[in-house]
């Protein structure tokens, strides 16, 4: 009963600020609703959709998804690790995709794993999601090696990081391990680098064909604005 009445209240929480900042501003594209702006995130404006709470890099992927409709359609499967709500309930309505979730500690998914040691068997999945992850994993060459392994022939993978279009080269030093530390050089705590674009030849060099997708060229301007989308969340789609 208490479960139930903590999400109901939840639930009515978040109507009231929907009504509160109805407009047309700004649509998300996962929900289909519109706003005056997006609820703000702890380091940045406008970011969060008052409805389904997606981020800019959510909405970029998804909208990504929508322009090339060819990968959902021709995937029989997709694996999609650390399964953000919002796209986890876009994928999970696609009843021609097996969508399987994963995750190294989050209880609330399919499989527990390790994206550096993956207990699956090769060319799993036809298509496998993996945002904001990387970041997070000590060895991500062996990451990116185990994501091509399981990546069937023909299929793809996505993949996203946060990316500082500032720099030519990824930045990650061993010596850096405390929290504190590891804010200030990655911007989070637990972080264990700061990638450049040059993450295009990492997963190059994992086996995999990169195409390199920018929001900027590949959305325009004006999506940029409406959805909120950030030029620096770029989206390699490998194969």
């Amino acid at each position: 009963m208490g479960s139930e009445l903590h999400r109901a209240a939840g639930g009515l929480r978040r109507r009231v600020r929907m009504v509160r900042h109805r407009g047309e501003q700004v649509s998300c594209p996962l929900c289909g609703r519109s706003f005056r702006c997006f609820m703000d995130a702890w380091n940045r404006p406008d970011a969060i959709c008052w409805r389904c709470g997606s981020h800019e890099r959510h909405r970029a992927l998804w909208l990504f998804l929508e322009q090339r409709p060819e990968l959902l359609a021709g995937a029989g499967s997709l694996l999609h690790f650390a399964p953000e709500w919002a796209l986890r309930r876009r994928f999970s309505q696609l009843t021609h995709l097996r969508y399987v979730t994963a995750d190294l500690s989050d209880p609330d998914v399919d499989l527990q794993l390790d994206l550096t040691a993956l207990a699956l068997p090769d060319a799993s999945y036809d298509a496998v999601v993996c945002s904001h992850v990387l970041e997070h994993v000590s060895d991500d060459r062996a990451a990116m090696s185990e994501l091509r392994r399981i990546t069937a022939p023909g299929g793809w993978c996505l993949v996203m990081v946060p990316l500082d279009l500032g720099r030519s080269q990824t930045y990650e030093d061993p010596s850096i391990t405390s929290p504190e530390e590891r804010e200030r050089a990655y911007r989070q705590h637990d972080h264990l680098r700061l990638y450049a674009a040059d993450i295009g030849a990492r997963l190059q060099q994992a086996g995999f064909a990169v195409e390199r997708v920018e929001p900027a060229g590949s959305f325009g301007p004006e999506a940029l604005a409406r959805c909120r989308l950030l030029e620096s969340d770029y989206i390699w789609l490998c194969r």
